[in-house]
């Protein structure tokens, strides 16, 4: 970590810059908030303020010891104790007000801040009067804390860990530090959401997972207990499975906002430091140092993490030894649904439930595959059973047409949305099996798809493919452009991106039904690719990369 210490520095020499930009001079001003859309925001403030009193203490900052900053700070924690609520919470003004979560994530950069400050400032005592101004404010926020609720899993252990932080940091206020722990086990009495495999329940990779990592590590220093310590070893493991080799996050899983997004490890990076340095995981130490070497190589900021790194001696000291992810792995977790397989030549992912079954990602060029039925209420084939097996998977679904028949009772209204529909008997006139097989070649897959019942039903195999590429056919070459659909009819199609080139087919083309008009999925970033065929259907398709 020694050598890296300059570009934390420097990165946050640049946040900070910005923070003393945005400075206003008149006290009455929010103008050191974060402004959302013209509201009132104190988070970004908080966030800032930490990263400010790393750069006050370190030598190697052109903000060392300066006056002018530490003005600056003074001024920005008399702002966020303005905003402070009366219980002492804060608002996060896209959706909550009087919000403890959104006051427990202020709560852990204060407290962090706080902690750098006793620890630096020694017998100088410059930041004796912002000392105060942050043990007010923190104080004051633990009520709000304590009193208020959440929404989200996540937020419970946040909620938990600065109750915990707050009930050491005011030990010496008895009842109150009581009354902060005793809040603090009704959350962590419903257990934690972690499962054997590292998930927790959002299944967040490109974002919430270390949200609870972070809480997780705060409850393990402020209890001793390793149980806490677990949950995140778990996690950092699993995740060494969710880095793809162009440093994005698979996140195709998840259940929050993440879900599709680009997400980079970056988030990551202090959590593995953080373990590596206190135990001995030689795996973390190589994750830590690749996801550094490649933000400096992206010529981008640091993980905004100085804050931590300069708390714990043992993480800044820390000397890393070879950079790297796992080269090659074969995960399937269970309880999410997910197989994560990594060749030497290209990544693929299958999804039990989810209308894109399939993820392949070779160098630039990512595919995912879906099956259109639009049979009665169902628009796409999901897994509904999932197979590992020694080169792929095996996933199946069934599907049913029905009908409703008239109640045998005359309903208590003839309003048909008040109607108990739940009670009407069905009619069952077909079913369709599903059935598609994943197996692994030397160069890709080869996918199998075969359905048994129902004929005649129009099925789509749809491959999304990124805008830009170029589409190469006997027939024709074209770009891909974003919501743009081609019936693959016969042979094969390369994908081309730089110097990436994937290969598809053989293609079918029996018809050209598009999906129903209502509820079917569209692919509006891509172009899609369409093989079509009427049930029965026994075809096999691959993918496989050329260059």
């Amino acid at each position: 970590m020694i050598r890296y210490e300059s570009h934390f520095v420097k990165s946050s020499d640049i946040r900070t810059q910005e923070f003393m930009l945005k400075q206003d001079k008149n006290p009455s001003s929010p103008s050191y908030g974060g402004m959302l859309d013209d509201v009132i925001n104190v988070k970004p403030t908080v966030y800032a303020m930490a990263t400010a009193i790393a750069v006050y203490f370190h030598p190697q900052s052109m903000f060392y010891q300066s006056q002018q900053l530490l003005q600056a700070l003074e001024l920005a924690a008399d702002f966020v104790g303005r905003f402070q609520r009366e219980n002492g919470s804060f608002d996060y003004p896209v959706c909550n007000f009087y919000s403890a979560p959104d006051t427990s994530f202020c709560f852990k950069r204060l407290i962090a801040a706080y902690r750098l400050m006793v620890k630096y400032d020694g017998e100088q005592k410059t930041t004796a009067k912002l000392q105060s101004k942050y043990l007010e404010i923190m104080h004051h926020a633990l009520n709000g804390i304590c009193e208020g609720g959440f929404h989200t899993p996540n937020h419970r252990w946040g909620i938990a860990a600065a109750l915990l932080q707050g009930a050491n940091l005011f030990k010496d206020e008895t009842e109150f530090s009581n009354r902060l722990r005793a809040r603090a086990q009704q959350y962590l009495s419903e257990g934690i959401d972690g499962d054997e495999y590292g998930d927790y329940a959002e299944r967040s990779t490109g974002n919430y997972n270390a949200v609870v990592n972070n809480a997780m590590m705060a409850l393990y220093q402020e209890t001793g207990d390793e149980t806490y310590l677990g949950y995140v070893i778990r996690n950092l493991q699993m995740m060494l499975t969710y880095f793809d080799e162009d440093d994005t996050i698979f996140n195709q899983n998840s259940t929050r906002q993440d879900r599709g997004r680009l997400d980079r490890p970056d988030k990551y990076f202090y959590q593995y430091l953080y373990v590596c340095s206190i135990k001995d995981y030689p795996e973390f130490d190589a994750a830590a140092h690749r996801i550094i070497q490649n933000n400096i190589a992206r010529g981008e900021l640091a993980p905004e993490c100085l804050h931590i790194i300069m708390r714990h001696d043992n993480m800044r000291n820390h000397h890393f030894g070879e950079p790297g992810f796992p080269r090659e792995y074969r995960k399937y977790y269970p309880n999410a649904g997910v197989m994560r397989v990594k060749r030497p030549s290209f990544t693929y992912t299958t999804l039990r439930g989810r209308s894109q079954f399939l993820f392949f990602k070779s160098g630039s060029i990512e595919l995912s595959l879906r099956i259109g039925v639009a049979y009665c209420d169902t628009r796409s084939f999901l897994a509904r059973s999932f197979t590992q097996t020694e080169n792929g998977c095996v996933m199946q679904d069934t599907a049913q047409g029905w009908y409703y028949e008239p109640f045998e009772q005359p309903p208590e209204t003839n309003d048909w949305w008040a109607m108990d529909h739940t009670k009407r008997t069905k009619v069952i006139t077909s079913k369709l099996d599903v059935g598609v097989a994943v197996k692994e070649t030397e160069d890709g897959l080869t996918i199998n798809i075969d359905t048994e019942g129902l004929d005649r039903l129009p099925l789509r195999l749809e491959v999304m493919t990124p805008a830009g590429a170029v589409l190469n056919h006997p027939s024709f070459q074209q770009t891909a452009n974003a919501g743009q659909a081609i019936i693959l009819r016969d042979g094969c199609l390369q994908i081309e991106n730089g110097t990436d080139i994937l290969e598809i087919g053989p293609g079918f083309g029996e018809h050209t039904f598009k999906g129903h008009y209502s509820g079917e999925e569209k692919n509006e970033v891509g172009t899609t690719i369409c093989c079509t065929a009427y049930t029965p259907v026994h075809r096999e398709f691959f993918i496989r990369k050329v260059r």
